[in-house]
């Protein structure tokens, strides 16, 4: 579970028992950006880190001031991705494994909605994975200036 305010960000982790781990700095950080979209930038990155880890698998949420950046990551020790497919994974309709994304239910858009909606803020967004070990999805955005 992601906490923002008074509202909660979480998928739906019941169906796959995951271990669920969050390593914020405690340093105050801002940025401006829409509260709803980046919302569901979190959202489709732990549903996907979610539904590709599997059972007793674990997710560590990272978040913490890069320069002048606001940087997240979401690490899943789940299948991970071959390296021949990481350079299109944000593209719409692209999906790696076609089988499974039909067996859970993806559309082959969350990512690229992850990109368009990151880089809207002047963030950006990439993604690191060893196949058998997990992935990683990264993603930054300005930090507001403090006067």
């Amino acid at each position: 579970m992601v906490r923002h305010d008074n509202k909660c960000v979480r998928p739906d982790i019941r169906k796959t028992p995951v271990e669920l781990e969050c390593k914020c700095e405690s340093e105050f950080m801002t940025v401006q950006a829409d509260e709803e979209m980046i919302e569901q930038v979190l959202i489709n990155l732990l549903d996907n880190a979610v539904k590709y880890t599997g059972e007793n698998g674990r997710i560590i949420i990272r978040a913490g001031l890069e320069a002048k950046f606001l940087k997240i990551d979401i690490e899943d020790t789940g299948q991970g991705i071959q390296a021949e497919h990481l350079d299109r994974i944000f593209e719409r309709f692209y999906r790696v494994d076609t089988s499974r994304s039909r067996a859970t239910g993806g559309t082959g858009i969350g990512l690229a909605v992850v990109k368009g909606l990151v880089e809207a803020h002047g963030g950006r967004v990439w993604a690191e994975s060893t196949p058998g070990q997990g992935s990683a999805f990264h993603f930054t955005m300005p930090a507001a200036i403090q006067s």
